[in-house]
């Protein structure tokens, strides 16, 4: 095999010309296809959860009547979840997205926040970056404990000093200080942005003019400030179905937990999160696989049409190559020998191409990530979808240099 190899190389060599304009065709037309894949791969494919991202799921409440109406959790709901909700979740943690002023005077900018639960992150099964994340006693209900977890393009963006955790940020006003980074790429249950800040419970009240509820809501502990949003991690080894049995049970204990004059009673569902929203009712992420099909499919044309082409180019050029390969024939050499020095030659045009097709693929997504990444910072969101060439990028590159392998080079038979 290798001395085809060898015999396939010195042959491409003989004609540049048609070698390199073979590669640069292959590179076009597998770059497209790389290029697609890691964006499908990044945006669709790869879990939002780093660990055991099937355990985690969305809980929603909706009222048992017709109108079915969503809405938010309480602190108090959130509690009796968190507290007594074991026979089906290892935890539940409380999310709210919030609005804040970063900055002093003409400085200050707005941005955005994620108000958390301690159990948020152990929850997400990710550590810090650097320093530390809050914990219990910075989410009790008004501990006022000024402190905050940076995202790490937020910390990037202002520099990615070592003497960054520590460092005081004013928040609409306010003295804060930052106790921990977030691990790149962190974004909670949201696969292509994250807030610029964690912000721990305790200090929603401190972040009240930044709400457009009324005063009192900005109490946690009345009992109809419906605020939260929860995301939960069922026990090991339960299904999202088999967990949905054991619903009823705890919608019936906040039931007994909701304040007079409530609106009816209560059903608790659970969801796959969303890749893509942060919404009180169940949301599936919509024709994203369809279009995410769509796309892989037209890649794939583009590479079949290279490989007729090139195809086509290569029967150019065995007519020039045909009295070798007859006096082959005439030798002694069979059939498959000559198949699987054409296969040879074919697969080395493929490698190259792909190659050179992973680095200009590389490159398009560093250009379009540059762009997304400038577009949503001007917005204050960090952008945290990771494009680079990771082993099944790289699988799927060498799976399309064998598909153009077998088909430019079998086809000119």
């Amino acid at each position: 095999m290798m001395q085809d190899f060898r015999f396939a190389l010195r042959q491409l060599l003989k004609t540049p010309g048609f070698t390199t304009v073979a590669v640069l065709t292959l590179a076009l037309a597998i770059g497209v296809n790389s290029a697609i894949f890691a964006l499908i791969n990044g945006v669709v494919l790869k879990p939002v959860v780093p660990v055991r991202p099937a355990e985690v799921a969305n809980v929603f409440t909706a009222r048992q009547n017709a109108s079915h109406d969503y809405r938010q959790f309480s602190y108090n709901e959130y509690r009796e979840l968190h507290e007594n909700g074991g026979d089906v979740f290892v935890h539940v943690a409380a999310l709210e997205f919030a609005v804040a002023g970063i900055g002093r005077d003409h400085d200050m900018r707005r941005s955005f926040a994620f108000i958390t639960s301690e159990n948020y992150f152990p929850m997400m099964g990710v550590q810090p970056f650097r320093g530390r994340f809050y914990n219990a006693e910075e989410c009790k209900p008004n501990a006022n404990m000024a402190v905050v977890v940076s995202s790490y393009g937020f910390w990037k963006r202002n520099g990615g000093r070592n003497d960054f955790v520590g460092s005081t940020l004013h928040i609409n006003g306010q003295p804060y200080t930052v106790i921990g980074i977030a691990p790149d790429g962190f974004s909670g249950a949201n696969a292509l942005i994250a807030p610029d800040l964690w912000v721990p419970l305790g200090i929603r009240s401190q972040l009240g003019s930044a709400f457009g509820d009324s005063e009192t809501m900005h109490d946690l502990l009345n009992p109809k400030n419906y605020t939260f949003n929860l995301t939960a991690r069922l026990r090991p080894g339960l299904t999202i179905d088999a967990a949905k049995a054991r619903l009823p049970v705890l919608a019936q204990r906040l039931n007994a937990i909701q304040p007079e004059g409530s609106e009816g009673a209560r059903e608790l569902q659970i969801q796959t999160p969303s890749r893509f929203s942060l919404s009180t009712q169940p949301e599936d992420d919509g024709p994203i696989t369809l279009v995410a099909t769509l796309l892989m499919a037209m890649a794939g044309a583009v590479l079949l049409i290279a490989c007729l082409n090139l195809a086509n180019m290569l029967l150019a050029r065995g007519t020039s190559r045909s009295k070798e390969i007859a006096v082959r024939l005439a030798v002694g050499a069979s059939r498959w020998q000559i198949v699987r020095q054409l296969l040879c030659e074919g697969f080395l045009l493929a490698v190259c191409g792909g190659v050179i097709g992973l680095i200009l693929s590389a490159w398009c997504n560093d250009l379009l990530l540059q762009q997304l990444r400038s577009l949503l910072a001007s917005v204050n969101f960090s952008f945290v979808v990771k494009l680079r060439p990771d082993a099944p990028v790289l699988a799927v590159t060498f799976f399309f240099c064998l598909i153009a392998t077998l088909l430019f080079s079998l086809a000119r038979r």
